[in-house]
C-alpha cells in the first residue's frame, strides 16, 4: 500500500514545484518593491506604468549570487590566561582498516560534558602512536555530567575519522581506544559540451541516493552521522572535476555549466564496491539562452550579473503533462529517459529557470538552462550603466549585450612566495579605505573561485568613492588593495595583488635553555586567540595553515608560571622556527 503511494506523491510534489517556479518566473520577485528615493530603483515597472523597464541595482550585485568565501572568526573577547590545572595528557593510536598505524595524522581530542572546556591537537609518529596535551584555552566553567571525550583524526590524504565518546578517568592522563580511519570514495571525470569540447568552470553537484555516513571536523565538536549528503566542486579550465573522500554510497551527478548548458540526463554512479571511479559528463545546450557581454570596444566583460526576465511564457512550452490541480509538471527537460524508473529525485531539475541571474565568466559569457518556451528580456547593470535586450528566446544563436565601461580597475594576482600568477580566486570591489586583513579572516575551501587566465582581473564601473579590491583564494590569506578615490573615466591598471600563502609552521619552545614538552601554547593577535596548540614530547609545536603575521605567544606551565614571546610567521608554505620564552 505504502509503495503504491510513492508515484502519486512524487507527481504532486513535482507539480507543485513546477507551479511555484512558473509563478515566480512570470511575476518576478514578489512583492515588488516600491520605487525608492535617491539612486535606488524599482525592480520593474508596474503593469500600467509606461517607459522602459527599471532595474534594481541590488539584483546585479555579485555578492547576492555568489556567497562570500571569506568569514571572520575573530573572538569577541580578549584572551585571558587559562586555569593551569585544566590539562589532560591523552595518548593512543590511529590505524587504517587493516590495523596498520597511520603516520603523520593530525589528531584532535575534544572534551565533553564535565570536560567540555578541554581541547588538544597532536600528530602521530611513524607507527601511528600519539601523545598530546588537551587544555582549556579559556577559564574553566562549572560543567556537570561525566568526564567524557572523543578523538578525531585527519590523514595527509584527506581521510577523516571520528571516534565514539568514551569515559575519561580522573587521573590527569587518558589512554584512548584505537581510532580507525577508513578509506573514502573518490570520483573524477571531465565535463564536455555536446560537441565534445571541454567545459571549464562548470559546477558539478553530487547527491547521495540515501543516508550515508557523513563525518565533519568543522566546529569545536567533530560529528559523525548518517544523513543525506550533497556537495559541489567546480571543474577546472580543462573541464576536469574531482570529488575526494566521499562517503561510500550511490550518487547522482548534475552539472550546471552556464554558457555551456547542463546535463539533461542525471548521471548515476555506485561508489559502494568500487571506491575510485571516472565519470564523464556531457552538457546539452537545448532549451538554453546564452550569450556574451561586451564593452563599447568589443572586449568581453567578466564578473557582470545578467538577469533573464520573463515577458511572456508560451503555454505549450511549459510542460507535457498537466496535474489535476491545474499546475504543470515540467518534464520537458529531463532528456530521452524521462519515463524511465529513477532512484533519484528530479525535484532539483523542476525549475524552468535554474538561475534567473548568473555571472559572466572570464570570456564575458553567460547562459541559462533549462528555459521554457517564451519571450524574455536580458538585462545587466554595472554601476550606473545598464544594457538590455528584449525579444529573447531559447535555442537561438548567442545574444550580445553591450554595456558602456567608463571606469575600471584591474591588475594581476600573484603568489607572494613564488611570484607566479594565481588563476582561481574571488575578487570583490568594496567601499571603505580602512579595510584590512587579520588572521581571523579565513577563506573557505568550499567557496566559488572563478578561473582568471593569467591571474588578470578587471572590475568595471566601481564606486568612485573609497574603493577597495579584495582578493581571496583557498590556501592564502585574503588581501585588500585600495583603489583610492576614482574619477569617472579612470582606468587603473596597476592594482596588482600578492596573496600570502598560509604557512604550515612548526617551532620549538624553550625557556632558559630547556625545551618545554607537553605545554599549552596560545598565539594571540590583537590580544585575541588566533590559534591554540600544545608542544609534543620533544617541545615541538605544529600549526597548519597559519596566516602570515606577528603573534604574541603565551605559555602557562603546570606550576602556574606564565611565559611569553613573539613569533613572526612568514609568507611561506612551510617554516621551521625557534621560539625562546621569557
Amino acid at each position: 500500500m505504502g509503495q503504491k503511494l510513492i508515484v502519486p506523491v512524487a507527481a504532486v510534489l513535482l507539480a507543485v514545484s513546477a507551479g511555484v517556479a512558473i509563478w515566480f518566473l512570470m511575476s518576478g520577485d514578489s512583492p515588488r518593491p516600491k520605487p525608492q528615493e535617491g539612486n535606488q530603483q524599482a525592480e520593474s515597472n508596474k503593469p500600467d506604468e509606461p517607459g522602459p523597464l527599471q532595474l534594481n541595482p541590488a539584483d546585479f550585485d555579485v555578492s547576492r549570487i555568489e556567497a562570500d568565501p571569506v568569514a571572520s572568526e575573530r573572538p569577541p573577547e580578549v584572551f585571558k590566561t587559562p586555569d593551569a590545572a585544566m590539562r589532560l595528557v591523552v595518548s593512543g593510536r590511529v590505524v587504517t582498516e587493516d590495523g596498520v598505524g597511520l603516520a603523520d595524522a593530525e589528531v584532535t581530542f575534544t572534551g565533553e560534558q564535565k570536560l567540555r572546556d578541554l581541547h588538544g591537537v597532536g600528530y602521530t609518529d611513524a607507527g601511528g602512536n600519539f601523545t598530546l596535551l588537551a587544555w582549556a584555552s579559556r577559564g574553566a566553567t562549572n560543567a556537570s555530567g561525566e568526564r567524557m571525550g572523543r578523538l578525531a583524526a585527519q590523514a595527509q590524504d584527506g581521510r577523516i575519522a571520528v571516534g565514539d565518546s568514551v569515559s575519561v578517568v580522573d587521573s590527569g592522563t587518558a589512554t584512548m581506544p584505537d581510532l580507525v580511519v577508513r578509506q573514502g570514495a573518490s570520483l573524477s571525470g571531465q565535463v564536455v559540451t555536446d560537441a565534445g569540447m571541454p567545459a571549464p568552470g562548470v559546477q558539478v553537484t553530487a547527491r547521495s541516493a540515501g543516508p550515508v555516513e557523513v563525518i565533519s571536523l568543522r566546529g569545536r565538536t567533530p560529528t559523525s552521522a548518517r544523513r543525506q549528503f550533497v556537495t559541489s566542486v567546480t571543474a577546472d579550465e580543462t573541464g576536469r572535476y574531482e570529488f575526494k573522500q566521499l562517503p561510500v554510497g550511490g550518487y547522482a551527478l548534475q552539472a550546471e555549466g552556464g554558457y555551456f548548458g547542463f546535463n539533461a540526463r542525471i548521471a548515476e554512479v555506485d561508489l559502494t564496491a568500487a571506491r575510485n571511479e571516472w565519470l564523464d559528463l556531457t552538457l546539452t545546450a537545448e532549451h538554453h539562452v546564452r550569450g556574451v557581454v561586451k564593452d563599447q570596444a568589443g572586449n568581453p566583460v567578466a564578473g557582470a550579473v545578467v538577469r533573464l526576465i520573463a515577458d511572456k511564457i508560451t503555454p505549450s512550452g511549459t510542460a507535457d503533462e498537466t496535474a489535476t490541480d491545474g499546475t504543470s509538471e515540467l518534464r520537458t527537460f529531463r532528456g530521452a529517459d524521462r519515463d524511465a524508473p529513477r532512484r533519484f529525485s528530479d525535484a532539483a531539475r523542476v525549475q524552468p529557470l535554474s538561475g534567473r541571474r548568473c555571472v559572466t565568466d572570464a570570456a564575458g559569457r553567460f547562459g541559462f538552462s533549462p528555459v521554457v518556451e517564451g519571450e524574455y528580456t536580458l538585462a545587466t547593470k554595472l554601476g550606473e550603466e545598464e544594457a538590455r535586450l528584449e525579444g529573447v528566446g531559447p535555442d537561438q544563436p548567442d545574444y550580445e549585450l553591450q554595456i558602456a565601461i567608463k571606469t575600471s580597475v584591474s591588475g594581476t594576482v600573484r603568489d607572494a612566495e613564488t611570484g607566479l600568477p594565481i588563476e582561481s580566486y574571488d575578487f570583490r570591489v568594496m567601499r571603505g579605505g580602512d579595510a584590512k586583513v587579520t588572521p581571523f579572516d579565513r577563506v573557505s575551501e568550499n567557496g566559488t573561485f572563478e578561473y582568471h587566465p593569467g591571474g588578470l582581473y578587471l572590475a568595471a564601473n566601481p564606486s568612485l568613492t573609497d574603493s577597495v579590491v579584495r582578493i581571496s583564494a583557498p590556501g592564502y590569506a585574503p588581501e585588500f588593495i585600495s583603489a583610492g578615490t576614482l574619477r569617472e573615466g579612470d582606468a587603473r591598471r596597476d592594482l596588482d595583488v600578492s596573496l600570502k600563502p598560509l604557512c604550515d609552521v612548526s617551532f620549538d619552545i624553550s625557556h632558559e635553555g630547556r625545551k618545554l614538552d607537553l605545554e599549552p601554547v596560545a598565539l594571540l593577535f590583537d590580544d585575541r586567540l588566533a590559534y591554540e596548540a600544545s608542544s609534543d614530547e620533544l617541545g615541538l609545536v605544529r600549526i597548519p595553515g597559519a596566516a602570515p603575521a606577528t603573534y604574541k605567544v603565551t605559555v602557562v606551565l603546570a606550576d602556574g608560571t606564565i611565559l611569553k614571546g613573539s613569533l613572526d610567521v612568514p609568507a611561506r608554505r612551510n617554516a621551521r622556527l625557534e621560539l625562546k620564552l621569557s
